[in-house]
């Protein structure tokens, strides 16, 4: 039988948790805590996960966790896993950060929400396990008559104190072994469709760029 090596990061969180499944079960696993500078402190756990792996074994896939949560931290996460899966010859699947909730993954109907700042709230409907929609930003009555729509339990990422007082939630987080059970839930035209499209951060607005003011050096001619 092939060894199916499956490494899952999920960096986009303050405790990141890093993990290597061997056939569908965890082989080895590792944490560090960051708030900004996991381009520092992701490396020398990850370097000590991997080198638990048999010489000659190669990776079958890598799983990030996109956010949404910390953007530098998921954009790590992402840039390491695309530089190892280049070294392994595999391919890179993004999860939606809520996706590694238990909260989520073991119900039928269940929705994300958070604070999403600038006056606006967010929700994200799941279903099965996966979303379906891109994230709803609503002002704070649209947002509560929307919530009044959704059965199942409904996840934070933040403190309920962000939220309106009126709703009823559970603080949750996401964790490598979280993501490793969602993936292994998905069918394997889902994992094939995962593994077919660009991995990028988990974003609730598109980013926003700002254009440089400064004059360029060279006209052009």
């Amino acid at each position: 039988m092939t060894t199916d090596w499956i490494l899952t990061l999920e960096t986009s969180v303050t405790n990141a948790t890093l993990l290597l499944a061997k056939n569908g079960q965890v082989f080895a696993q590792s944490s560090f805590t960051s708030e900004r500078s996991q381009e520092c402190d992701l490396y020398a756990p990850l370097q000590d996960l991997l080198s638990k792996m048999p010489e000659d074994a190669r990776l079958s896939a890598i799983v990030i966790g996109t956010g949404p949560g910390s953007y530098n931290g998921a954009r790590v996460g992402i840039a390491t896993a695309q530089a190892i899966a280049q070294v392994h010859h595999c391919r890179v699947a993004g999860l939606c950060s809520f996706e590694g909730v238990p909260e989520i993954l073991e119900n039928e109907n269940a929705c994300a929400i958070g604070d999403a700042r600038r006056g606006a709230y967010f929700l994200i409907p799941f279903m099965n396990g996966g979303h379906q929609t891109p994230p709803q930003l609503l002002e704070e009555e649209a947002f509560l008559k929307a919530l009044a729509n959704y059965p199942g339990p409904k996840v934070t990422f933040e403190s309920p104190d962000r939220l309106p007082t009126a709703i009823d939630c559970t603080q949750s987080h996401s964790t490598a072994e979280g993501l490793l059970k969602a993936w292994l839930h998905r069918s394997e035209s889902e994992k094939e469709a995962l593994l077919n499209t660009p991995t990028e951060a988990f974003y609730l607005r598109p980013p926003h760029i700002t254009k440089s003011k400064k004059k360029p050096l060279l006209k052009k001619s």
